[in-house]
């Protein structure tokens, strides 16, 4: 049911655009018309040919590059604060970036999992939202597509499309520089210099950019062997580098090639205590570690015993081709990209040593696909053929060990803290005196060499810190092709129907080898209990007849002291799968002209997304020695979305005013979702997820002259469905990162003030409800509704040949969550990875 914010919003948003649009028309009618000044259109290529954004039936949200400069827009996230219904956050590292359009998004901490959101720069498809994540440089427009568009783009989306679109290069001589400076030690230097090397025929373009941040979040850090060390984490430090030439030998062939590079290098991203009860305090506390209690997001205070390291490099070559035919146009996208990833962390997010991330954490994609599509018109019908063809090589490895205070931490855990403190002779390991609590089991079946009971290992050395998971390696490989065809056929000189089809093929081999540092004590109950001491332990403590709570309590000390990466079950076979999809997909929209100004459209979309497998050391389901242990499932189902939508586009009062709504309804089967236990990361096929809601955006240039408004609302409402097959905890509720409700506007405005000298002044917010951050729906985890505002002022020649401005981003500090988790075996503790506090600089700028 909708909420009485909602009704209100709502009411409110009607209110003005009907009294707004009354007052437009006596102004407009006092002015005489055709002396007004009118919002500017915007072409895009939502459906891969040049048109008005307001002539393209689909919910779309275009930004050009004075609405994406005024923002601040620099990647992908920084999006959010101007296109009402896009999510997009950073967990983990900023490579780990998820981008979520009506509620839809996929978890991007498991590279197994591909995205339902698609990210084109270029025409280039990014296979991971954080691949996409960086630097964009020079930007001439982005358009956030919204719900499927299978038919339209090469690769699956789903959900729905950012497609980015840089600035090309020019056959006059230009260029620009550009310097910023800000608190927290911001600095990024920019410049680009475009021309023709030979006239009409072929020009350049290069640009280049180099970024530095001090972090924003302090992070004491303490490896206990001397005084803490007080640094600051989510640093930034980068370069990159885009070199394109467009190449037009003739009036029928126009090619275009980029060539680009960037590399980081930085610290991030540690995790504040977002809520932390005292009993897992304490017992952080009882090995010497720290952490804030009570919990103070606000302070932006971290703990880690272990340095944090990021480096990535991005590199990729593309060459796109239009070829003039007498039947239409033939377009040739062709692109090879390479994405490398390497990180080191303290996943625990506190002072004691209980696990991290060593080396040999990296990730390593390769990909090259290629596009063709044919364009063009006959009589009444315009049509687009194509195919897609991607091969990709993802190549990941794992290395999460085992703490020094990881064993004295565990053992406190399993004997609710009853030991002495570590040190003292009835102390020295906790962890012993619950594996002695297994001893009487492992007599009921016999252990070879240990008189019927468990061999203990010696105090210190049950888990020694270093022991885990020495070095997994998943190798996958995914081919994928497609054929589609998106078409429109003119009915009425008012009435057009489009119909679009798509047959996606997709196979996935994953071969994994898995290469344990066991510790003792897991090694012990693998030889008493066999390669699943978890199961092991239920069976044998069943057939003993032992009570059903002392079963329980037998089989979590089994499951703690035997984590997925302490076992080594898989060490000798690893697995080796494949899958294969296919799915048909398509679209079929009527679209009606009710005048040159306003136009309906009403449609329904498939989107698909193809299974894959879970990269992470999760052991989900039973292991049987006489298949090598090759049963492991991995796997997960592919992703469908049926989205249906109505909607209205306008051009008001000779285009003063723009005016986009609609109406939608998604259905989405098996949706991928992933989620982190506190331990490893699950994916879980949900059986089904429904989403409807509003949109609308709105374009409005003032009587003012040079006072532009612009904004958006969503309304959007996806739940869960209520399957007996869904989490008893997830059924009937909103799912994660979605907001009901989000409100974003623009404000800008640009005039002279004396002489040669023009002003400036830009004002964006972004108000979004209260919304859960994790995928386990924890009431820990919400997230209170709030407000960003950014702001910018400056001072200019209207040539372009010099301009100063002062910027601020969230400038109330708001302090909140990106993403809210369960804190590394601490149950009870949540850590957040926050968003971005108050930032402020100075931006020169020079054109020619």
């Amino acid at each position: 049911m909708m909420s009485k914010f909602t009704r209100t919003a709502l009411y409110a948003a009607a209110s003005t655009f009907v009294l707004g649009a009354a007052a437009q028309a006596q102004v407009f009618d006092q002015v005489g018309g055709g002396d007004r000044r009118t919002v500017d259109v915007i072409t895009v290529t939502a459906q891969q040919r040049e048109e008005s954004a307001q002539d393209v039936p689909i919910s779309i949200g275009a930004y050009d590059t004075d609405a994406l400069q005024n923002a601040g827009v620099k990647d992908i996230k920084d999006l959010i604060s101007i296109a009402p219904g896009l999510m997009v956050t950073s967990t983990q590292s900023e490579t780990i970036t998820t981008a979520r359009i009506r509620g839809i998004g996929t978890v991007g901490d498991n590279f197994g999992l591909e995205s339902s959101v698609g990210v084109y720069i270029d025409g280039v498809f990014r296979s991971r939202n954080g691949v996409g994540f960086g630097d964009l440089g020079e930007i001439e427009r982005i358009e956030v597509l919204r719900g499927p568009q299978g038919t339209l783009f090469g690769k699956n989306t789903s959900a729905g499309v950012l497609n980015v679109v840089t600035a090309a290069p020019e056959f006059e001589f230009g260029g620009n520089l550009e310097a910023s400076v800000g608190d927290y030690g911001f600095r990024r230097y920019s410049g680009a210099l475009t021309g023709p090397i030979i006239d009409d025929i072929l020009a350049v373009r290069v640009f280049a950019a180099k970024g530095e941040r001090d972090g924003f979040q302090q992070l004491i850090l303490d490896d206990g062997n001397g005084p803490a060390e007080v640094t600051n984490s989510e640093t930034q430090d980068y370069y990159t580098f885009r070199a394109q030439a467009l190449w037009t030998p003739s009036n029928s062939v126009e090619g275009r090639f980029i060539v680009d590079y960037s590399k980081r290098d930085e610290l991030c991203c540690s995790a504040v205590q977002w809520d932390y009860a005292a009993t897992p305090a304490v017992f952080v506390g009882s090995v010497g570690g720290q952490v804030l209690q009570p919990a103070d997001p606000e302070a932006r205070v971290a703990f880690a015993n272990r340095e944090y390291a990021q480096e990535v490099e991005d590199q990729g070559i593309s060459a796109e081709f239009d070829i003039e035919m007498p039947i239409g146009t033939l377009t040739s996208v062709t692109s090879w990209r390479r994405w490398e990833n390497s990180r080191t962390q303290d996943i625990d997010y506190s002072t004691a040593d209980i696990a991290y991330r060593a080396d040999g954490n990296y990730t390593d994609l390769n990909r090259f696909s290629q596009e063709v599509r044919l364009t063009g018109i006959w009589g009444d019908l315009d049509w687009l053929v194509g195919g897609f063809l991607s091969h990709e090589e993802l190549e990941l490895g794992d290395a999460i060990r085992f703490g020094d205070d990881w064993e004295g931490y565990l053992g406190r855990l399993l004997t609710a803290g009853s030991v002495p403190p570590l040190g003292t002779p009835a102390g020295v390991s906790a962890t012993l005196q619950a594996m002695a609590g297994l001893a009487p089991v492992a007599a009921l079946i016999g252990v070879p060499g240990a008189q019927g009971t468990l061999p203990i290992p010696a105090p210190g050395s049950a888990i020694p810190g270093g022991t885990g998971v020495a070095g997994d390696v998943y190798d996958q490989t995914a081919e994928s092709w497609a054929l589609f065809t998106h078409n429109t056929y003119r009915l009425t000189d008012n009435l057009s129907l489009t119909a679009g089809l798509r047959y996606t093929h997709e196979t996935k081999n994953v071969f994994a080898t898995f290469n344990t540092d066991s510790p003792a004590a897991c090694g012990a109950l693998e030889t008493a209990f066999g390669p699943d001491p978890v199961a092991g332990v239920v069976a044998a403590a069943t057939a003993a007849g032992l009570p059903a709570a002392s079963i329980s309590g037998l089989a979590t000390a089994a499951g703690n002291i035997c984590l997925p990466f302490a076992r080594t079950a898989l060490d000798q076979t690893g697995y080796d799968r494949e899958r294969t999809d296919e799915q048909v997909s398509g679209t079929v929209r009527l679209t009606y002209d009710f005048s040159d100004d306003v136009m309906g459209y009403v449609g329904y979309s498939r989107g698909f997304k193809a299974g894959g497998f879970n990269l992470d050391r999760s052991f989900n389901g039973p292991l049987d020695p006489t298949l090598g242990y090759t049963d492991v499932d991995s796997g997960f189902a592919p992703e469908i979305i049926d989205a249906y939508e109505v909607g209205f586009k306008s051009q008001l009062f000779g285009n003063v005013l723009q005016l986009n709504a609609n109406a939608f309804y998604q259905e989405v089967e098996d949706f991928q979702l992933n989620t982190f236990t506190g331990i490893s990361f699950v994916v879980d096929s949900i059986a089904s997820i429904e989403s409807y809601g509003v949109e609308i955006d709105f374009a409005y240039a003032t009587p003012i002259d040079g006072l532009d408004i612009t904004g958006g609302y969503a309304y959007v409402n996806a739940e869960y469905g209520d399957e007996a097959s869904i989490a008893a905890n997830l059924r009937g509720n909103q799912i994660s990162l979605s907001p009901e409700n989000f409100l974003t506007a623009q404000v800008i405005y640009e005039r002279p003030l004396f002489g040669e000298v023009w002003g400036l002044a830009s004002l964006d917010a972004r108000y979004v409800s209260e919304y859960n951050t994790g995928s386990d729906l924890d009431p820990e985890k919400v997230q209170d509704a709030f407000t960003i505002l950014n702001a910018r002022v400056g001072l200019s020649n209207p040539d372009g040949l010099w301009s100063v401005e002062a910027w601020g981003r969230n400038l109330t500090d708001e302090a909140y969550a990106q993403v809210a988790f369960d804190q590394f075996a601490q149950s009870g503790g949540f850590g957040a990875f926050m968003g971005a506090p108050r930032t402020w600089g100075l931006t020169l700028r020079t054109e020619w």
